[in-house]
């Protein structure tokens, strides 16, 4: 019981410095102490009292995670936050990678609409809400489930294309 104790520790240390939030770049913030109680133990050569510290260490990190003082994410679960903020304008605080290494998304329809500009409104599957913010004209009218492929373009824009037609300009608006 208490090797799967050690072991969970350790699992917890990797999943929380691995390589999710880029391990080739330099740590922009200090690790949390409750993780650095964690590692520390390893430290103690006394094998009961290096037991005693990973109890009691992982025991409050558990209690931390439990109450979302502490959050643990995997890499699975950085990829699809980052494909979830597709679009969105965040300040890069290290904790879900560069915005620029995810070019582009795709994901299909759930509704469009057009506005007395021509301008078209495109929520998405996943509850997106894009708009068009330049005057190209969308030959056919979009449909629910048509394919939606958003890449990055110059200057921060996004270029959105529906329905394999060619992509206009648009904006993310939530």
């Amino acid at each position: 019981m208490r090797i799967a104790m050690i072991m969970v520790a350790w699992g917890v240390a990797i999943a929380v410095t691995g390589p999710a939030i880029g391990a080739t770049k330099p740590r922009k913030m200090e690790r949390a102490p409750l993780l650095m109680a964690v590692t520390q133990c390893r430290t103690i050569a006394d094998p009961a009292a290096r037991l005693t510290c990973f109890d009691t260490s992982v025991a409050a990190l558990d209690s931390a995670e439990k109450t979302q003082t502490v959050v643990v994410i995997d890499q699975q679960q950085v990829r699809e936050t980052r494909r979830n903020l597709f679009g969105i304008s965040l300040p890069d605080i290290g904790l879900f990678g560069s915005g620029d290494d995810l070019p582009q998304i795709e994901t299909t329809l759930a509704n469009a609409s057009v506005d007395d500009a021509g301008r078209w409104s495109f929520i998405l599957a996943d509850g997106a809400h894009w708009v068009q913010t330049d005057d190209n004209i969308i030959a056919r009218r979009p449909r629910a489930n048509d394919k939606v492929i958003i890449k990055r373009a110059a200057l921060g824009s996004f270029r959105l294309s529906v329905g394999g037609q060619p992509g206009v300009k648009a904006k993310r608006q939530n």
